[in-house]
């Protein structure tokens, strides 16, 4: 009886461990694979942003409202060049611009200033 607990012990320890290994591998690490962006508009209502993620695979947020001058997307991670279309409602117009987010850096965070086209 006591080998069998030492088994089943085991073998749930080792479980465990895959599931901790499994989880955390869609996660970026702060500062590299990829930085979460923050971006400043002035003319924007709101914003989406279209890039490669943390793993290299493209992807597209959703309309994101930009009430402030700078709107942050935290637990979105990039890098490369990044398309931010703004779109604003009282004109029902669109604009585009671009940032470019280092794959690593100090921060884990880069600023995307569009304050003058979007």
């Amino acid at each position: 009886m006591i080998r069998f607990q030492k088994i089943t012990l085991t073998t749930a320890g080792a479980a465990l461990a895959a599931v901790g290994l499994l989880a955390g591998a869609g996660t970026a690490t702060a500062g590299t694979s990829g930085q979460q962006v923050s971006v400043s508009t002035r003319w924007s209502d709101q914003i989406r942003i279209c890039g490669r993620n943390h793993v290299g695979d493209a992807a597209c947020t959703g309309w994101i409202a930009t009430p402030n001058a700078w709107t942050s997307l935290p637990g979105w991670w990039w890098q490369g060049e990044l398309t931010i279309q703004g779109y604003q409602q009282e004109t029902q117009e669109y604009r585009v611009g671009y940032c470019d987010v280092p794959p690593s850096q100090p921060s884990d965070w880069t600023q995307c200033n569009l304050y003058g086209t979007l």
